[in-house]
């Protein structure tokens, strides 16, 4: 069993790095290029004009006044802050929903009295079983880095099961006692390892 301490600031790096391994749930990943084609086409229409004034200064020595009322230039910062922070926003939405200050990782099913016990010990946390037994059709993805592998598997969202997920278990390097054990049964469920492991994923303690 692997007990795993998690902050917001956890969580919001998890979705970043799910989304830079390009294995977040796809209906979100749409949604999130659409927008940002969406906000890039707005940004443009509101840009264009000042722009192209500017080229012609630049190009021709065209002399030219802007004049941007007030609410333009707010509409335009807006823009601007939200192409910025986009994917953040996206990141800290997500994390708003689903993140768990303790993860629990088992490695192999539990009967219910186990289960109960464990749940009793740790009220609020959410708890994934069976990870070295699981289904044909859920073979895990591991991101190694620095500090811990972040495992993902094919499943429903805990907080919506209508929604195509993939649950991750994050698991520090420190609590694995049996490092050879432990790789060995990982190697044999992974169907694709992505490396980042210069990269440290949790906050140091």
């Amino acid at each position: 069993m692997f007990v795993t301490q998690l902050t917001k600031h956890d969580w919001y790096r998890i979705y970043k790095y799910l989304w830079k391994a390009q294995i977040s749930p796809n209906r979100f990943r749409i949604f999130a290029k659409f927008g940002m084609v969406l906000l890039v086409l707005l940004a443009i229409y509101l840009l264009a004009p000042t722009i192209l004034r500017v080229l012609l200064l630049l190009l021709f020595h065209i002399p030219f006044t802007v004049s941007i009322s007030y609410s333009g230039a707010f509409f335009i910062a807006i823009i601007v802050f939200l192409l910025i922070f986009y994917y953040p926003l996206l990141f800290w939405k997500e994390l708003r929903i689903f993140s768990p200050k303790i993860f629990i990782t088992l490695t192999k099913s539990t009967d219910h009295f186990k289960l109960k016990k464990i749940r009793k010990q740790y009220p609020t946390a959410y708890i994934t079983a069976g990870l070295f037994s699981p289904s044909s059709d859920s073979d895990l993805i591991a991101i190694s880095f620095k500090d811990c592998y972040l495992l993902v598997k094919k499943g429903k969202l805990p907080y919506d099961p209508k929604r195509y997920f993939i649950l991750p278990s994050v698991i520090r390097y420190r609590d694995i006692s049996n490092k050879t054990a432990f790789y060995k049964q990982l190697d044999s469920i992974c169907k694709q390892k992505i490396n980042y492991s210069k990269i440290t994923l949790l906050h140091e303690e």
